[in-house]
């Protein structure tokens, strides 16, 4: 009689409990359906040392499916007809058993009634558990086994059992997040719905619209185009609080909705069983060449029809007909939706139901504002309604008190003139000061002991000296060169004298020998001369009297390379005349010249007042020398004009008069209106950006 090891048995308990934890921690983690069924069936088949495996769900429509198989070659099952009829009967017979079945090979399963219900066609013993959830069948764990002893084979079904259980605990979490999705993507439409039915102003709902679809759809960017008058008008984009018309970017948008508003059919663009007529596929290239777009849906909104109304008795019938009747012509769309993406190149995931989602609560929300906008008299009731408080009886005196003030504040800016002074920043700069160039490339060897930022110096006064390889390689080749014609031509004379047994061609030859050797030499010191004068050009010197401002002209220099025409350091005489450099914003310049002519013909100076950020409580005054013809581009500041200005330096403390010091100054353009200098930059704007655009 044979006995089981009690060790065994407790280490055969532990693999079980340690595979079941196992497989609870992979139920636990996001992974889809397939890949934790699969999962399953390997460790499953593992664990029972299993020939093949099964898991079979039920679908949407309550049919059985597969959805994960493992190793079912190995089962022998052939396509046979008739053996997949008896394997889908077992397979039903197992989903329909309490707690799972143990099938023989080759054994049959009956009903309740006793009719057959299917058979095990395989030469392998069939262990299926069915997956519930709640007190809902969910599927079937199938597992093919070779034959067992009885006990054994128990064994292998009250395991499977165990693995069901984890398996439909899955199931039921799964359910449970998808719920809560579900649930929170209906809060997600609420609020949408919500946002884009608070403003009966078709541009709001439009650009409630681009942003808020952007967010349920998932994409990358969303356009919507509203009718205005006859055409239709891009009026929000996602991401953006305005529009630039101009762009073509926006007329293509706008041409392509154009067309596809008259073919009245959605565009899902790329969408290979759709042909799209000429005109659409033309407008749909250029706009992709614009907007670089890999996926485009394009919705027209038409405007919805009547609801019928229900009234008591029930439910109006000419309503009804009338909603169900199609129209006589059909009208034209009132808006149309662009979604877009950048990366993605199909509309799988939900992406089209999102889209026909926000595209029906976007036509209906447009069409409110678009009939509530096109009321009679709606601009006037606006007013009247925004107006209304004011004129109650209590509000009265404080309206016409408060009117009274703005037409008496109206009147006081027209009337009033003042000087209007046009501010710009600048530096104060000495009228003589010169840049120090390097005449020759090199590398600064050496800066005279006493040079400095702020060192005085004198004009020709030698700054720095460098030092420039390639010349002192030239000049050591030249020199060598000259000294081995020189000596060639000693030899060559020595010879003409020496030597009597000479032909005379030989005499000749070495003549023009001797000659070309002169000749040699003669272009040798001419290159010398020309080196020995570039050496000269080695040398920095000060171009004029005056002090270095150029700040740690030591550390900016010393033994680092140059390029020729390189600016060395900067020299200024600090005690001759000095000026203002102010730039003055181009949109200025109109103000100025015009004062400026009309001081030159009354023989007059045009006045500027500055201040000195080093004394920036001394106002002092200059007047207008010179204005540059053409504006240049200077950082943040935009196009601006140089304005030179002429100060007197006698009226500044010495300590003041700092080369680059910065400077407030304002022009003096003569007498305007007391509004006109207040609110200048606003009306230009105006001018510029509403008026101009409106003409």
């Amino acid at each position: 009689m044979s006995t089981v090891d009690p060790r065994s048995v407790e280490e055969a308990r532990q693999q079980i409990r340690a595979l079941i934890s196992e497989i609870e921690e992979l139920s636990k983690t996001d992974t889809a359906e397939a890949e934790f069924f699969r999962g399953l069936l390997e460790r499953v088949i593992e664990a029972m040392g299993a020939v093949a495996g099964l898991v079979w769900l039920t679908g949407k429509e309550g049919r059985v499916e597969p959805i994960a198989h493992l190793k079912m070659q190995d089962t022998g099952l052939s396509d046979n007809e008739e053996v997949q009829s008896a394997h889908s009967g077992m397979v039903h017979a197992l989903m329909n058993s309490p707690s799972g079945l143990l099938v023989p090979p080759q054994a049959a399963i009956t009903s309740p009634d006793g009719k057959p219900s299917g058979s095990n066609p395989s030469s392998l013993l069939v262990v299926g558990v069915p997956i519930d959830r709640g007190e809902d069948r969910q599927g079937l764990i199938e597992i093919f086994h070779q034959p067992n002893q009885s006990d054994v084979e128990r064994g292998y079904l009250k395991f499977l059992q165990q693995v069901a259980v984890v398996a439909g605990a899955y199931l039921d979490r799964k359910q449970i997040k998808t719920l809560d999705t579900q649930q929170s993507a209906l809060e997600q439409v609420d609020r949408f719905s919500r946002a884009l039915h608070e403003s009966l102003d078709p541009v709001a709902t439009a650009f409630v619209l681009a942003n808020e679809a952007r967010r349920i759809i998932g994409c990358d960017r969303v356009s919507v185009l509203v009718k205005k008058g006859r055409k239709l008008r891009l009026e929000a984009v996602s991401g953006q609080e305005s529009i630039e018309r101009r762009a073509s970017a926006v007329r293509a948008i706008e041409s392509l909705a154009r067309v596809v508003a008259k073919a009245r059919d959605p565009l899902w663009h790329p969408d290979a069983e759709v042909e799209l007529p000429p005109q659409i596929e033309e407008e749909l290239e250029n706009y992709i060449d614009e907007s670089h777009s890999t996926a485009m849906a394009i919705l027209p909104l038409e405007k919805p029809r009547p609801t019928p109304v229900v009234k008591p008795g029930g439910v109006d019938a000419v309503a009804v007909a009338k909603a169900e009747s199609p129209p006589k012509e059909a009208p034209d769309p009132i808006g149309v939706l662009v979604v877009e993406w950048f990366s993605s190149t199909t509309f799988e995931g939900g992406k089209r139901a999102r889209v026909e989602l926000v595209a029906e609560h976007g036509r209906v929300a447009i069409s409110n504002a678009i009939d509530h906008t096109t009321m009679p008299l709606h601009r006037l009731t606006s007013l009247l309604n925004k107006s209304k408080v004011l004129t109650t009886a209590r509000n009265l005196p404080k309206t016409v008190l408060a009117a009274v003030a703005f037409i008496a504040f109206i009147v006081a800016l027209t009337l009033i003139r003042v000087d209007l002074r046009l501010e710009g920043k600048g530096t104060l700069e000495p009228v003589h000061r010169r840049d120090v160039f390097a005449d020759i490339e090199g590398v600064v060897e050496h800066l005279e002991t006493n040079l400095k930022h702020g060192s005085a110096v004198k004009d020709g006064e030698l700054l720095a000296q460098l030092r420039n390889t390639d010349l002192e390689v030239a000049m050591t080749d030249i020199l060598g060169r000259k000294a081995s014609s020189e000596e060639q031509l000693v030899a060559t004379r020595r010879s003409l004298l020496e030597d009597k047994g000479l032909s005379n061609d030989e005499k000749n030859r070495m003549a023009g020998r001797a000659a070309q050797l002169r000749r040699e030499i003669e272009s040798l010191e001419q290159q010398q001369r020309l080196y020995e004068h570039k050496k000269t050009d080695l040398e920095v010197r000060s171009p004029i009297d005056g002090v270095i401002v150029t700040w740690q002209v030591r550390d900016r220099l010393l033994f680092r390379p140059v390029e020729r025409g390189q600016v060395l350091m900067s020299i200024a005489d600090k005690t001759g005349e000095w000026e203002l450099e102010i730039h003055m914003a181009d949109d200025r310049l109109g103000h100025i010249n015009k004062a400026l002519s009309r001081s030159e013909k009354e023989g007059q100076k045009l006045e500027v007042d500055y201040i000195l950020a080093t004394d920036p409580g001394t106002r002092h005054y200059g007047i207008v020398e010179e204005i540059h013809e053409q504006a240049e581009v200077r950082g943040e500041q935009g196009n601006t004009v140089l304005v030179r200005i002429t100060i007197d330096p006698t009226r500044h403390e010495k300590e003041e008069l700092g080369a680059g010091a910065t400077v407030t100054a304002r022009v003096n353009c003569g007498k305007h209106a007391l509004g006109y200098v207040w609110f200048m930059d606003v009306m230009a704007f105006f001018q510029t950006q509403i008026f101009f655009r409106l003409w």
